[in-house]
């Protein structure tokens, strides 16, 4: 008949460090929550506390009681400490003498190679867009000369890198703005000459002229428009994979 025990001692990580569990049948079951070097100077420890003349001795035999020398306790937390500090040295040794796995090497040589791109990519200005000068125009729209004080935004900006493509289209985009700021200033003549003084034999030929040089400024501003257009298409098309 199996024995039913009076009492269940339970143990567990929580209170423990190291638990050491023997059946009677079976291997024995060791749960820790130490550094493995730690766990085994300490159970070398108990072993040799185990196989120690602890009890044995000739005066523990004589008095028939515990020999100070070689049955005095020894402090678990002092047998930890001890053990750590064996088991320091060692792990340093062993890694001071474990190889660099390959791999690490060319994650580092890559983070590296990233970090060096991306400081040189902060370096590097950046270069004057369509958007930039776009900006500028918009920005200074309530001036009294909007062409001119873009052109003064755009002209102190020397940071921003500039090619031959990048200052044509600038130019373009700007004289756009100028030749549109021209033909309104030339519609407002117009129709100002027209309201004071009508449409007579006397004013006909000067409103004819208004006319003409309001239609040849909007004809060049057409024209700067639509060359900016089909550069910019182009140069998306090229970007596109």
């Amino acid at each position: 008949m199996t024995r039913i025990p009076d009492a269940v001692a339970v143990a567990s990580l929580d209170t423990h460090r190291l638990i050491v569990a023997v059946p009677n049948e079976g291997p024995a079951e060791v749960s820790c929550n130490l550094p493995r070097p730690v766990a085994a100077s300490v159970l070398r420890q108990i072993a040799d506390g185990l196989d120690s003349p602890a009890g044995r001795c000739e005066t523990a035999l004589a008095t028939g009681r515990p020999c100070p020398v070689h049955d005095a306790p020894t402090s678990p937390s002092r047998a930890l400490l001890d053990a750590g500090a064996e088991a320091a040295p060692a792990l340093a040794r062993s890694v001071s003498k474990a190889q660099r796995p390959a791999s690490l090497d060319a994650l580092l040589g890559s983070m590296a190679s990233t970090d060096d791109e991306h400081q040189a990519a902060a370096e590097t200005p950046a270069p004057l867009t369509t958007d930039d000068v776009r900006a500028a125009l918009d920005f200074n729209q309530d001036d009294r000369d909007q062409v001119l004080a873009a052109l003064r935004d755009v002209l102190l900006d020397t940071t921003a890198t500039r090619t031959p493509a990048q200052a044509l289209a600038a130019a373009r985009i700007l004289l756009t703005a100028h030749a549109r700021q021209l033909a309104a200033l030339v519609e407002a003549e117009h129709n100002g000459t027209q309201s004071r003084w009508g449409l007579n034999r006397s004013t006909r030929g000067l409103l004819t002229g208004y006319s003409n040089a309001r239609r040849t400024i909007r004809t060049y501003a057409d024209r700067l428009a639509d060359e900016q257009a089909l550069a910019e298409g182009a140069a998306n098309e090229q970007v596109e994979p």
